[in-house]
């Protein structure tokens, strides 16, 4: 009897990897339903299916909103969910509401893609346990770094962004102005250019508000150089191209300024569908991420939160560089 009695506390000591007494739910909730944020689901789903016991709810808003992202974080708190992975649209609310109710609830909670700036004024780890997603400054430097590449000599610049409130992308704009300038910056987005060793903005950059009709509307004007001229576009952000069709047709008029560089463009992201617009000679470079491992390691990390094993509280995951000449052998993210 006692060296039965051994054996069973000796059991109950191992780390519980291969399953758990209670079924867990763990949600995904991206800015909103995207091409972008839809490959999280995939990652979500797929790293679920892995764990017996483990479901994954992915759910977000139909478009870009701060309160609507928190009425779906509420109804899953409501629904008594074992955890939560957030891409954070706007960190301040959501601190100040839903995610303040989470954390009173005792649900864990991730960010990933998209973690707090600082606007809400405390230490991130208040709020969330691990952010799982690209290192978007490095992104933007990347981006910056590919623009000298193809304009040595500098030149003038037009970037694209989503929301001016976007921590992610406010990051992002800062890492292209760093490169370019080869400034340090205090806080994201960091400064205009102004004849920053040779490059300068010609404007602000153009915030979309995450509507892909108006992003195609924003790079035809400057496609056009009306009302504003620049030899140079970036994109923080796939917006513009993640309405392949209207980007298509908006393009076509452009083909020689694109293929002589009259205009070079670099946009972020690497669906299927942008990859084929490399082929197409629609743009000059294409840096993406990886959505579906940022969903996947949320699951993961999810769950080796609630089952008390360790893990990692930062998880940057790979980019992936696409050019015209590389498009096809560039599927797979660095590091991979």
């Amino acid at each position: 009897m006692a060296r039965l009695l051994m054996l069973l506390i000796a059991f109950s000591l191992l780390p519980l990897s291969c399953g758990y007494a209670k079924e867990l739910k763990f949600a995904v909730v991206p800015k909103f339903y995207s091409v972008f944020f839809d490959q999280s689901k995939t990652g979500c789903v797929d790293a679920a299916a892995q764990i017996k016991g483990v479901e994954c709810i992915y759910r977000g808003p139909e478009s870009s909103s701060v309160r609507l992202q928190d009425q779906v974080i509420n109804q899953l708190i409501d629904e008594g969910v074992d955890g939560i992975a957030v891409a954070v649209t706007q960190s301040k609310y959501l601190a100040e509401n839903s995610l303040k109710r989470a954390k009173e609830a005792g649900i864990p909670v991730v960010t990933y893609d998209s973690d707090f700036d600082a606007s809400i004024d405390e230490d991130p780890k208040n709020l969330r346990l691990a952010y799982i997603g690209t290192d978007n400054f490095a992104l933007g430097q990347s981006l910056g770094e590919e623009l000298k590449k193809l304009r040595p000599n500098g030149g003038t610049l037009i970037m694209q962004s989503g929301r001016p409130d976007s921590p992610n992308l406010n990051l992002r704009l800062m890492g292209v102005r760093s490169a370019l300038s080869g400034k340090t910056y205090n806080a994201p987005p960091g400064e205009l250019l102004n004849n920053d060793l040779g490059w300068t903005e010609v404007r602000e950059p153009l915030f979309n508000f995450d509507q892909l009709s108006q992003a195609v509307k924003q790079m035809e004007s400057v496609m056009k150089g009306k009302p504003v001229k620049a030899d140079s576009f970036v994109a923080v952000g796939g917006w513009a191209q993640n309405d392949a069709a209207l980007y298509r047709e908006m393009m076509a008029p452009y083909q020689d300024k694109i293929d002589n560089k009259d205009i070079v463009i670099i946009i972020t992201d690497t669906s299927p569908e942008q990859l084929a617009m490399l082929k197409d000679r629609l743009a000059h470079i294409n840096i993406g991420q990886s959505p579906y491992e940022m969903g996947r390691q949320a699951i993961l990390t999810l769950y080796k939160i609630v089952t008390k094993q360790k893990y990692d509280d930062i998880i940057y995951t790979p980019v992936i560089f696409c050019t015209q000449q590389n498009y096809e052998t560039c599927e797979k993210p660095t590091g991979m």
